[in-house]
């Protein structure tokens, strides 16, 4: 109670004093000079009593610390000051650990969304390189059953392995697919049995027909023909 006198004080204090200045200087005008003198003395009375006031609070300070003389009046406020200041220091490692606090419970969130996040990409690119070797299986799948179906080229195909067990492959002929002689047939796993005629010189120069059957097929995994069985008469 006596410190907050003592505050008061000093307020009205300084505002006497900016009264009496403000007055004194009044003094100077004629005009205002009646006034300025009451006003002086207002203000004079006013800063004096005020001073008395502070004075008085100050003898009795003591008391707001709950002493019963002035001996230890400045230990009472080094201790009231040391406590605020212990409060304050409180208050602020409170602030601290809640600033940690919402720190690592950000830092945690965001790990915990950068986890979903990857397992979320995790996810998409399985679920690609599924749709990719799904798309790449059908994509063989139907180039293996065109090629296995495909009579024309395994026809073509036989030629070529009939050419290789001639004397002169050069003078080799061949008829069309669509000759009555010509048979050409798919067998599992991509086979063929091939059945046609070739006309071909012979070791002496002569021109003769011979007919051939020829089993051969398809091997997907290097796109390439393998000969199984051939037979020339």
């Amino acid at each position: 109670m006596f410190e907050t006198g003592i505050l008061a004080g000093a307020i009205v204090w300084s505002l006497s004093a900016l009264w009496l200045i403000v007055s004194i200087l009044r003094l100077i005008r004629p005009r205002w000079r009646q006034s300025a003198i009451f006003h002086t003395k207002l203000a004079a009375g006013l800063f004096v009593l005020s001073f008395i006031a502070i004075i008085w609070c100050n003898q009795f300070a003591y008391l707001d610390y709950g002493l019963t003389s002035r001996e230890g009046l400045e230990q009472a406020r080094a201790e009231r000051k040391a406590a605020r200041q212990a409060e304050q220091a409180a208050a602020n490692a409170n602030a601290e650990a809640e600033r940690t606090a919402a720190a690592k419970l950000k830092a945690e969130e965001e790990a915990r969304q950068a986890a979903l996040d990857a397992e979320q990409r995790k996810k998409d690119a399985e679920a690609r390189a599924a749709e990719e070797a799904a798309k790449a299986a059908e994509e063989k799948a139907a180039r293996l059953a065109k090629a296995c179906s495909d009579t024309t080229m395994a026809f073509v195909m036989s030629q070529e392995f009939v050419k290789r067990s001639l004397k002169a492959p050069s003078t080799a002929e061949f008829p069309w697919i669509t000759d009555d002689q010509v048979a050409v047939s798919p067998k599992p796993d991509c086979g063929f049995h091939v059945v046609a005629w070739v006309d071909a010189q012979n070791g002496f120069g002569a021109q003769i027909r011979s007919r051939y059957v020829v089993d051969l097929k398809y091997l997907d995994g290097s796109g390439e023909w393998q000969l199984t069985a051939i037979n020339i008469q």
